[in-house]
Formats: structure tokens, C-alpha cells, sequence
């Protein structure tokens, strides 16, 4: 497999960097290179110094190097007259590192041309023209609304973007989850780490298998919940997960190796036998719901069956011999009652999964045949699945 295109986040913001936004922009700089996202920035002090400084500092912690990962646009010296701020030196890029811009419009242009994404904390005048622009170019931009303050436009910004939501919203997040910017930090970088991967994934996280004769309403309530919390590309459901003119059976296949976790939705016909008599579809080696699991538990993949609809638990004489693992995983039911309890619980424990897979997969440098459910928690031995279970944190 190929290595995919290193997605760039552009962070950028004020000069006058107090203690908070110092913090914040530390933050942002580990959280991109834990995420494997390159950083892309400007020269000048405050902001843009202390997201390279953080980004490149993790980069060597890991004994990597910025050459590919990080850019630097830079106006030169001349940036104290052109962009305002202190005479205080930038963060010192290597050369390979650097892109020259001769005025303030080629910074621009070169700086929403290069990247994928962008990060804006606090903010100069020219903040919301930037967020327009990167929004017209079909690229999601997150401004931070609690960086207030002196020159904290990011605010400014954050509430223009909210006005005009309906004509022109952020490519890749629904209203929703851009509020969730305005959320406080209690963990890492909060929201904004979920919002950039969901924009930027290029691969899912999470698999939905499921029969559309069976409880296909079911499974697409449960693909909005976990897309609304991760984002859209993360999570795979064959209705919505494969592009026009792709080959359906390729996505998922493609789908079955990247994805972290799988979920089955198990509704009150998932075993009905066939109309003509014959045994259940579960047991034709051609179907593709019978595939699909079989390629999750082959992969040891974490497993997450969900009983919707008032279903049960097969027993293991109902299944083809290649299923039968699938009863070691618990199952979970969930109903309209207890839905947002279940579904948040549900999330918590996939994050587990996929931090896991992640970590692994950087320290086998690219491996991509996953981690065993049985290792996904932080020092318990129990399986994600049986975690889910007990309510364990």
C-alpha cells in the first residue's frame, strides 16, 4: 500500500502571545504531529513561533524530521513592516523548510493554497478575508472562539462564519460540530482534534456491517451518531461510504483493512432463513455481510456487536463456522430508552480502540494488520468489547 499524501494544517494567529495562547498553540503543534498531520505556517512571534516550536519539538521526540511535515511561509525580516508585531525574531526553520512570499497577498496565497485545513487562534485583521478564502477553496477552517482578547479576531471570525452558515458552511462539519469549537479543553486539544481528522481522514476508523433487509434504519442512526463524534470519513456505511463509479466491493475491502473497529448491527431478521427454505444468507460463502465479519475477526479487529430492534444473540449452532468467534465478543443492546447512554458509552470505548490501533501502527511504521482487541485497554486485559459490557473506564 502506498503512503498517502501528508495533510497540512495551517495554524496561524496573533502576535501577542500571553501565557494562554502560548499553551494553546503548544498544544496544537504535539496534537498535529501525534495525528501525522504536517504543520503549516507563517515567521512571525506569538503564534506561529510557539505551534513550530511545539511541532518540531515532538517531531524529535520521535526522532523524525521536519522536512516533510512542517513549512514555513515566510515574508523574511520585512514582516515587522508588512503584518505589524514585536521585533522579536520568528521560529528558525531550516531552509528546506521555508517558502519565500514577496508581499502579504502571496503569503496568502501560498498559505491557502498549501494546506488542507486551518487553525486560527486569535487572529490580525486580515483573519476573516483568510477563513473566506480557505473556505471558497472547498477546506475547513476552525477558529478558535475562546481566544479573546487583544487581536483575539479568531472570535470575530468563529461568529461571521455562524452568520452565514446556511449560504456558505465549512466544507466537511455540520453546524454542530463547529460549535463544538467553542467547547473548553478538558482533555488535549477537545474537539478540535476529533474535527480535524474527521475532515482529513483519508481512511475509516470505524466499519458498520449490517443487513439492508434487516435493520438498515437501525444502522443508518447509528452511523450519524458515530459520524456527528468523529466525522463522516471515519466511519464507513456502504450507503454513504462508497463514491460514485467506485467498485463496491473494493471499497469495502478497503474499507475492512483500514477501520480500527467494526460494528454489527444485529436486527430480528439478520438470520431469517431464505424465502425458498434454504438456510439463512449468513450461510452462503458469497454473502457479503457473512465477508464482512469474517474479515473483521480474521484482522482481530475490535468487535462491537449492537442488538437493535428488540434482537437476540444467535446462538452458535446458527452460524457458518467462520462466525462462530463473533459470540466471544458481548453484544449490546440498544433501544430508543436508553440510546444517547448506550451510543456515548459506545464512543468512549471506540476511541480506546483507535488510539490503540494508531499508536501500533506508528510503532510497526505503517503495519496494517492491527492490533488484537484483547490488548486495546490501558493496562486491562479484558477485550474493548467486554469493557463496553461492564461500563469499565
Amino acid at each position: 500500500m502506498s503512503k498517502s499524501r501528508t495533510k497540512f494544517v495551517l495554524v496561524i494567529g496573533t502576535g501577542w502571545a500571553t501565557p494562554a495562547r502560548r499553551r494553546v498553540a503548544r498544544m496544537i503543534g504535539a496534537t498535529l504531529v501525534d495525528c501525522g498531520f504536517g504543520l503549516l505556517t507563517g515567521n512571525s512571534t506569538g503564534i506561529d513561533y510557539w505551534v513550530a516550536d511545539a511541532f518540531c519539538a515532538a517531531l524529535r521526540e520521535r526522532r523524525e524530521s521536519p522536512q516533510d511535515t512542517f513549512r514555513q511561509v515566510s515574508l523574511g525580516w520585512t514582516r515587522l513592516f508588512r503584518r505589524g508585531g514585536l521585533p522579536l525574531p520568528g521560529y528558525a526553520a531550516t531552509a528546506e523548510c521555508r517558502v519565500p512570499a514577496a508581499d502579504v497577498e502571496s503569503w496568502k496565497r501560498e498559505a491557502i493554497g498549501r494546506c488542507d485545513a486551518a487553525v486560527m487562534v486569535g487572529g490580525g485583521r486580515g483573519a476573516l478575508d483568510i477563513a473566506r478564502r480557505v473556505i471558497e477553496q472547498g477546506k475547513p477552517v476552525f477558529p478558535l472562539p475562546f481566544m479573546g482578547g487583544l487581536t483575539g479576531n479568531s472570535d470575530y471570525v468563529f461568529q461571521e462564519i455562524l452568520k452565514t452558515w446556511d449560504g456558505h458552511p465549512v466544507p466537511g462539519v455540520s453546524r454542530s460540530q463547529f460549535l463544538r469549537l467553542a467547547e473548553p479543553w478538558v482533555s488535549g486539544t477537545g474537539q478540535l482534534r476529533n474535527l480535524l481528522r474527521g475532515t482529513l481522514a483519508e481512511t475509516p476508523d470505524v466499519f458498520i456491517s449490517y443487513r439492508r433487509s434487516d435493520a438498515p434504519a437501525a444502522a443508518g442512526r447509528v452511523a450519524n451518531d458515530l459520524a456527528e463524534h468523529f466525522g463522516a470519513r471515519r466511519v464507513f456505511l456502504d450507503v454513504s461510504g462508497i463514491a460514485p463509479s467506485s467498485a463496491w466491493d473494493e471499497s469495502i475491502e478497503g474499507a475492512l483493512r483500514a477501520c480500527a473497529a467494526g460494528v454489527i448491527v444485529i436486527g430480528r431478521s439478520w438470520l431469517v432463513p431464505a424465502a425458498d427454505g434454504l438456510p439463512p444468507r449468513l450461510h452462503d460463502r458469497d454473502d457479503v455481510v457473512r465477508s464482512e465479519i469474517a474479515s473483521l475477526i480474521e484482522q482481530r479487529r475490535a468487535i462491537f456487536p449492537l442488538l437493535v430492534e428488540g434482537a437476540r444473540l444467535p446462538d452458535e449452532s446458527e452460524l457458518p463456522e467462520p462466525l462462530r468467534p463473533l459470540l466471544r465478543f458481548q453484544a449490546t443492546t440498544i433501544d430508543n430508552g436508553g440510546w444517547g447512554a448506550t451510543m456515548n458509552l459506545l464512543i468512549r470505548e471506540i476511541e480506546t480502540v483507535i488510539r490503540h490501533h494508531d499508536d501500533t501502527r506508528r510503532a510497526t511504521s505503517g503495519d496494517a494488520t492491527g492490533p488484537s482487541p484483547a490488548t486495546v485497554g490501558q493496562g486491562d486485559p479484558r477485550p474493548a468489547t467486554e469493557l463496553f459490557r461492564s461500563g469499565a473506564t
